[in-house]
């Protein structure tokens, strides 16, 4: 891998730990996330698809284009009747967007299109998840929809129906309007979908603290979970730097094909305040939380609420925002963060996804975690470092 520097390199080892954990089948023996913690999860499996694409894209070495087609055909015959994976996920909106993403970053990259009615059906089964045929939020969770408009152009630009491109400004819109203009970030919950009548009211306290101190995990916590955050979540405010998401469709502006100023405008506000409440305890990382000295935490999750150890999912994420911005004036942040992400590199190429102030790593390395870490160092290279290999910036 001489040719490749070091953040490809780590994309590549980032593709053999995926590749170490794959069964004959397709499928990927690790957890997905940090809150469920199911191990092979439909969302990590097509998530991964992407990553090992990324490897094959760079060194052009066809173990990386068959791993990844033995996962995307595992994943082809769980598809569900309506466009997601139920049996195989524990995630919001049945891992229709995590898979659809590995999808089609595979035809993106290969040209081989014999998955495309599998990759359709999952992109309009994410889109009728998150809002409805009138535009209104069906989804609460304001971070979570920021990767979702932006799949929605993806999917727009591989299928070339309108619909998706219309959908993406729909939840756009959300996202605008979730923007707090006096502290410069976004609210983490839909600020109009607080449950505030007198029964949500009565159980929210017992909600909140089973939810705090048991840290309950596994596919049911996580379908649980869909439907209990008006109820669990009493206020929203700024806090989280996993909301840096939100500024993900800025990544399909750098092709040329879209225009987003009202995003631009919001992403530059939100970077400064993301580091002035997030930074984290190494040069170019996040923690999860800003110190709360008023309120309470939107989300009685332990670990979204961590304001001590660097987070790699955020940091990836504020990485993907500079690289959306594209702009000079954040090459050095940018670098930063990158190299930070290269440090919580293990020798066998997955990421840990924390690192406490005194220079130690939890175990926990998660699969979703992973590719946001290695999809940020694709874009850092493409857009800072100038890579040859394109994806992102060439033109449409």
């Amino acid at each position: 891998m001489k040719h490749l520097n070091k953040y490809e390199q780590a994309i590549v080892r980032n593709a053999d730990w995926f590749i170490s954990n794959q069964t004959h089948e397709g499928f990927i023996n690790v957890a997905g996330d940090e809150f469920y913690g199911v191990k092979g999860d439909a969302t990590l499996v097509g998530h991964s698809v992407t990553i090992r694409m990324y490897a094959y894209a760079l060194t052009n070495e066809q173990k990386y284009s068959d791993s990844a087609l033995t996962s995307l055909q595992w994943l082809a015959e769980r598809q569900d009747e309506n466009g997601g994976w139920k049996n195989h996920a524990a995630f919001t909106l049945d891992a229709a967007q995590c898979v659809f993403e590995g999808f089609n970053t595979f035809q993106a990259i290969s040209g081989d299109d014999r998955f495309k009615e599998t990759l359709n059906r999952a992109a309009r089964h994410m889109i009728t998840g998150t809002v409805d045929q009138d535009g209104n939020l069906l989804l609460p969770n304001i971070i979570e929809i920021g990767e979702y408009a932006h799949f929605s152009l993806l999917a727009w630009k591989t299928m070339g129906d309108e619909y998706f491109k219309q959908s993406a400004e729909r939840i756009l819109s959300h996202i605008y309007r979730n923007f707090d203009e006096n502290q410069g970030y976004w609210y983490p919950f839909d600020s109009q979908s607080i449950r505030s009548d007198l029964p949500a009211r009565l159980i929210r306290p017992a909600l909140r603290w089973t939810t705090n101190h048991f840290q309950l995990k596994g596919r049911i916590v996580a379908r649980m979970a869909d439907h209990i955050l008006p109820i669990v979540v009493g206020e929203t405010h700024p806090q989280y730097a996993m909301n840096m998401m939100d500024a993900e469709s800025l990544l399909d502006t750098l092709d040329g094909s879209c225009d987003f100023p009202e995003l631009r405008t919001q992403t530059e506000a939100a970077i400064r305040w993301v580091k002035k409440h997030c930074n984290g305890p190494y040069p170019g990382s996040l923690v999860e939380s800003k110190v709360m000295t008023t309120g309470k935490n939107t989300y009685p999750i332990r670990i979204i609420n961590d304001t001590e150890m660097a987070a790699l999912w955020p940091s990836a994420c504020l990485l993907l925002a500079y690289c959306g911005m594209n702009d000079s004036q954040y090459r050095e942040e940018a670098k930063r963060t990158a190299d930070w992400i290269v440090s919580v590199q293990d020798e066998k190429g997955g990421f840990y996804n924390f690192q406490k102030p005194d220079g130690t790593t939890l175990p926990l390395q998660s699969g979703n975690v992973n590719f946001y870490a290695s999809m940020a160092l694709w874009l850092y290279s493409e857009v800072y470092e100038e890579s040859p290999v394109k994806l992102f910036t060439r033109q449409v």
